[in-house]
């Protein structure tokens, strides 16, 4: 087998050659070979070569993946063992391909440039320690050394954007009435004692129970990344949204989206330049490509992957009142997302992964067991003290 020099190349024309794609190993037998296989020359021409082909391969499964019709063909022909079926040697060249590019994924995909990187992600400011999406719970965050605040936004009938994570205020509040139906000036005063969504039968007290502007919390923590789920499907509220990141100059600081796709799609054509987050839709479809090989061979926009760990419903809920069937479930769904090789192969493309939302040690050591980059917690305290003996 002929050596390249350098790792992208070697691994690269090494792949060709195991998996005898024939129009690969075609396209490099045009290349003159010269008497030293390693002359620079030679090795950046072949090198070129397979990057152009790059573009061709993503192109081709993402028609596969996007029409139904070419799966059926495909599926047929490999059916019958004819020509452009996978079979054979096919499968066995497609199978080896997918798990090298898995685990080296730079053959393929430039990888993302991360703007920032978080391991610490107070969820609502620290909703176990503080009252949810107040000042008071994102200094606090931000004063013990947290990477990140999550919040969520809604949008008020004068057009202010507030942090809440509810539209309707009955739960916060104790009044039963919309957001967008109240001028900010209106808005009432959250409960002084909140349940912790995320904590079985644990509750937060505080003072602080005013509702605060978006802008608020640019103004205060101007260099610190914040995640905004925005929460309902309003073209004004994404709109205003993204004014106020650009205002702030904050493209480089900020994370949006929501789990819907429709929304997603919206934040990036009001604003390309603030990075995105998967929507239920794509979560689904990065799971659907991960088990059936195809996920090496597909780019993406989005970079940040934000996924619940599943197993934490069972200690939310209580277990003798769940049926045998809602647990099975529960732990299937576990088992096919919290993957170390899904997230280690999103990691080498520059995504990165944040779990939530998690309270306790072990959940936290899990998660960064498998190769998360990032948790998500309401308590901010617990998680710093962790995060001091777990290796980075």
């Amino acid at each position: 087998m002929l050596t390249i020099s350098g790792s992208r190349g070697q691994t690269a024309f090494s792949i060709c050659k195991l998996t005898k794609m024939p129009d690969v190993a075609r396209l490099l037998r045009e290349i003159p070979a010269p008497r030293n296989k390693t002359n620079p020359e030679w090795t950046g021409l072949v090198v070129e070569r397979l990057w152009l082909r790059r573009r061709r391969v993503q192109r081709r499964f993402c028609n596969v993946v996007s029409c139904p019709k070419t799966v059926s063909r495909s599926a047929a022909a490999a059916a019958a063992g004819g020509e452009g079926g996978v079979g054979g040697g096919g499968l066995g060249g497609y199978l080896l391909t997918s798990a090298v590019l898995l685990k080296c994924p730079a053959l393929l995909h430039r990888p993302k440039r991360q703007r920032f990187r978080c391991r610490h992600i107070s969820h609502r400011g620290g909703a176990g320690e503080n009252l949810e999406n107040t000042m008071t719970a994102f200094h606090h965050a931000v004063k013990i050394g947290t990477d990140m605040l999550e919040l969520d936004c809604h949008l008020t009938k004068d057009e202010q954007v507030v942090v809440s994570h509810d539209e309707n205020l009955k739960r916060s509040t104790g009044v039963d009435i919309n957001i967008s139906d109240l001028k900010y000036s209106e808005l009432p005063s959250y409960l002084s004692k909140l349940d912790v969504t995320f904590q079985k039968e644990c509750h937060c007290e505080g003072k602080d129970n005013r509702i605060p502007l978006l802008k608020e919390v640019f103004e205060a923590f101007p260099q610190t990344p914040v995640n905004i789920d925005i929460k309902v499907n309003n073209n004004v509220l994404i709109k205003k949204v993204s004014e106020l990141v650009s205002q702030y100059k904050r493209e480089h600081l900020t994370v949006w989206g929501n789990v819907s796709h429709e929304v997603v799609a919206k934040c990036v054509k009001e604003n390309a330049d603030i990075p995105t987050i998967f929507c239920l839709q794509r979560v689904l479809l990065l799971v659907g490509l991960f088990y059936t090989g195809l996920l090496p061979f597909i780019p993406f926009r989005e970079e940040f992957l934000e996924i619940p760990m599943p197993s934490i419903i069972l200690k939310l809920k209580e277990p003798h009142k769940m049926t045998r069937s809602q647990k099975f479930i529960i732990q299937f769904a576990d088992a096919l997302l919290m993957r170390k090789t899904l997230f280690d192969h999103l990691t080498a493309r520059g995504i990165q992964v944040y779990v939530w939302v998690l309270n306790e040690e072990q959940e936290y050591k899990r998660a960064f067991d498998l190769g998360a980059t990032g948790v998500m917690t309401d308590y901010p305290t617990k998680l710093k003290e962790f995060l001091r003996h777990y290796p980075a």
